[in-house]
């Protein structure tokens, strides 16, 4: 128990701060593990069948997937299209399943490379880099899956929370995820949604902003680093230092909020 204990202690400290992108110094191809996910986003955003694309993910040798998707950047692409474009596809198919979210995160129904995966698996074990669920992002998996371990980004990057869509209204909206641009994707995603979920009060020396920021308050560095990050886009000013709370979701289904 005190090996158990340190060990989270460990974990934990290693959470702290804000979780920044860590971008490559080497040139980012576009694999072809990436084209076939971002031909499943583009499948459904125009209503064709992406019965073909999902086989061919589900054969994927994991070897070569894990070997071919080298940078964070193919990383972080690819699983972006692959969650947004499957939570689509199930509900468009069977929109009760929203009915139980918890269930719905939770279950098994998404296979790439032969390992069936849930939404939790992917959003907080590949992107999140083995994070729990419940952390808040400040406690990872000690003993993540071995799948996890091979195929999951090597870096955090809060970003990302304003890249997945998890079929709710107040959810961000669904983009095709590029390995070449998605930096630049991702920071531009960052700012059009905390400037649309962020309104500041310089009377009352208050801000209000998205509760992804709270929900996953380790990945922003806490209130602290939330505030910096508004600074940084410009929706607080440099020397203010306002409270801080967050607004309310929607958890409305909505399938079709697409964007270039």
């Amino acid at each position: 128990m005190k090996i158990l204990a340190l060990l989270l202690i460990v974990t934990s400290l290693g959470s702290c701060g804000i979780k920044r992108p860590k971008e490559s110094d080497k040139p980012i191809e576009t694999t072809k593990y990436n084209k076939l996910s971002e031909d499943l986003v583009n499948n459904l955003k125009t209503n064709k069948s992406v019965t073909a694309i999902q086989s061919m993910l589900a054969k994927v040798d994991e070897a070569e997937l894990n070997e071919t998707l080298k940078l964070d950047e193919q990383r972080k692409a690819f699983w972006l299209n692959v969650y947004n474009g499957y939570i689509i596809d199930i509900l468009k198919k069977d929109k009760d399943q929203f009915k139980d979210r918890g269930t719905f995160f939770t279950k098994k129904q998404i296979t790439i490379a032969g390992n069936t995966l849930s939404f939790d698996d992917i959003e907080n074990g590949m992107i999140r880099k083995s994070q729990y669920k419940f952390g808040l992002g400040y406690v990872g998996k000690i003993f993540p899956p071995s799948f996890e371990r091979r195929l999951c980004v090597k870096h955090r990057d809060y970003r990302i929370h304003f890249a997945i869509n998890c079929g709710a209204k107040s959810c961000p909206p669904v983009r095709v995820y590029k390995a070449k641009t998605v930096n630049s994707q991702l920071q531009n995603a960052a700012k059009s949604y905390l400037t649309t979920h962020t309104k500041y009060d310089k009377n009352k020396n208050a801000v209000s902003t998205s509760t992804l920021t709270s929900w996953f308050r380790g990945d922003f560095g806490g209130k602290s680093g939330t505030k910096e990050i508004l600074k940084a886009f410009q929706l607080i000013p440099e020397d203010s230092n306002p409270s801080i709370d967050y607004g309310t979701y929607d958890w409305t289904l909505d399938i079709h909020n697409f964007a270039d």
